[in-house]
C-alpha cells in the first residue's frame, strides 16, 4: 500500500508543478508524460484491487 500512496503524492505533486510552475515546453512535455504513465498505472492498481 506504501507504493500506492507513493504513486498518488508524485501525481498531486506533478499536478501542482503543471498548474503553478512556469516550465519550458520541454519540460512541460515531460511533466505531463510522467504524470500520464502514473495514473495510467494508478488506473491498473485499481483494476486490479477491484478484481
Amino acid at each position: 500500500m506504501n507504493n500506492a500512496f507513493d504513486i498518488y503524492a508524485d501525481i498531486a505533486e506533478l499536478r501542482a508543478e503543471l498548474a503553478e510552475c512556469i516550465l519550458t515546453r520541454k519540460e512541460r512535455t515531460e511533466t505531463q508524460a510522467r504524470l500520464d504513465q502514473l495514473l495510467a498505472e494508478a488506473d491498473r492498481r485499481r483494476e486490479r484491487e477491484e478484481a
